[in-house]
């Protein structure tokens, strides 16, 4: 079963104008997590609003990455669950730099079936499901995505942009970089935060988004989901499926997200 797309594009919003609302004060409360991550008022004033207005639009449980995560015997009963980050990118959100998004996955037997990713500074919705995926831009229509499409040989590929972020595994991802300027004419790498580097390259702006590092599942499900609806994929640093929700614990140790799966990566990443 689908959500209503309508309904969950308005309650990120809702979410997101309660971050903004904070962003915009000259000071607010900001503590730190037990794995001493950062946590912010926005954080919960947008965990709270999402918590309380998801089952109202699909009645299924709700992990959200501010609350207590379920045990994975609880979990393993569920055949439908959201999955949230209320405010993915907070230090990009401390830092002012704006980078930062609300994340909302439906995750239906361990597959991510809806995804959402809404930036508040910019007022872009990006999101997907049923094989169909969607920016929206403030009041005006919604425009279909369309990732990048290689569909070439590997020899004859000019250029591949690279999406990174611009505070982890940077080490790595310029070792990638290298490796596969030796194959490829041009490699630009791109710097995004949040899940925003998702949500561009579902929609053509990059070619690859790999992360050397641990992620929470909250992180990269809605990204996932509106990936698979334009072609693309998100997959483990051995080139297998990722699955949400049925593991003991909710961390990914990496990912290669590809805008085109049908484009021969594996011969690039792991040659």
């Amino acid at each position: 079963m689908q959500p209503n797309y309508a309904a969950v594009i308005d309650l990120a919003r809702t979410a997101g104008a309660a971050i903004l609302e904070i962003y915009n004060r000259s000071e607010y409360t900001v503590v730190e997590k037990a794995d001493e991550s950062p946590l912010t008022e926005a954080d919960l004033a947008a965990h709270h609003i999402i918590a309380a207005g998801l089952p109202k639009i699909l009645d299924v449980p709700v992990i959200s990455e501010e609350a207590d995560t379920p045990e994975q015997e609880q979990r393993s009963q569920w055949k439908q669950f959201w999955l949230v980050d209320p405010l993915d990118g907070t230090k990009e959100f401390i830092d002012r730099h704006g980078e930062f998004t609300v994340n909302i996955a439906l995750i239906q037997e361990g597959q991510p079936v809806f995804g959402l990713i809404y930036a508040p500074v910019t007022d872009e919705c990006f999101y997907g499901g049923e094989g169909k995926a969607f920016c929206k831009v403030g009041t005006e229509p919604a425009i279909p995505l369309k990732a990048s499409n290689p569909n070439v040989q590997i020899g004859e590929f000019d250029r591949i942009r690279v999406l990174g972020s611009k505070r982890h595994g940077t080490d790595k991802l310029k070792r990638l970089c290298e490796k596969l300027e030796e194959k490829v004419a041009s490699v630009e790498l791109i710097s995004v935060g949040s899940a925003l580097k998702l949500a561009y390259l579902a929609s053509g702006q990059g070619e690859i988004y790999p992360r050397f590092g641990n992620v929470s599942e909250w992180d990269i499900a809605a990204g996932h989901a509106i990936l698979r609806c334009v072609g693309g994929d998100l997959l483990s640093l051995q080139y297998e499926s990722i699955r949400y929700g049925d593991k003991p614990s909710m961390i990914v140790p990496g990912f290669f997200a590809i805008g085109d799966e049908d484009f021969d990566w594996r011969t690039l990443l792991l040659a």
